[in-house]
């Protein structure tokens, strides 16, 4: 997959998911435990990569 379409993916899939996902990092959920309680048609691989995304982002608040 290239740059761009791989961009656009992560964008379309933050858009669709990203919301609900932050919200259980949020109430203590782990990428594990998001992945084996709910069923995202998305990779084990972009989960992480959106939950350890979100858990930076907040720590630099």
């Amino acid at each position: 997959m290239g740059y761009f379409e791989e961009a656009l993916s992560d964008f379309v899939q933050n858009f669709a998911y990203g919301d609900a996902i932050r919200h259980l990092v949020d109430k203590g959920y782990t990428a594990d435990r998001i992945e084996k309680e709910f069923q995202y048609p998305i990779s084990k691989e972009r989960l992480e990569k959106l939950v350890e995304g979100y858990k930076k982002e907040k720590q630099k608040r």
